[in-house]
């Protein structure tokens, strides 16, 4: 995810684990789902279904204030403008999901005579 503070323009590129709360300033995104279509696809495609609160930082002493829900649904990194993340004072949008993507298969031996080192 990246996100942008508007008020001193400051930009932060940011990992959110499926299923972690990370906060930025008082923001807390959560990842429920993160899906890419295949790599190869001529236009790979990214989508993650966020959840983002607002919450003010905790006093010293004093247990964190309620959070309110301001955004949750489908962000689409190619299509930040299709489901956007609407807020006074930051932006963010979607840049794309991480994960272990499944080993290529071996390419099958080629059925060609091997030329001869000369």
């Amino acid at each position: 995810i990246q996100a942008l503070d508007k008020v001193p323009a400051e930009t932060i590129r940011f990992e959110v684990p499926i299923g972690k709360r990370i906060r930025y300033k008082t923001l807390v995104f959560t990842v429920k789902a993160c899906e890419t279509t295949n790599p190869d696809a001529p236009l790979p495609q990214a989508a993650a279904y966020l959840v983002v609160e607002s919450q003010r930082l905790a006093l010293p002493g004093h247990n964190p204030p309620p959070s309110k829900q301001v955004n949750k649904g489908w962000m689409y990194a190619t299509a930040p403008g299709l489901h956007p993340f609407e807020h006074p004072v930051y932006d963010a949008w979607l840049l794309g999901c991480r994960g272990n993507p499944a080993p290529s298969p071996e390419p099958p031996p080629s059925s060609a005579p091997a030329k001869p080192a000369g």
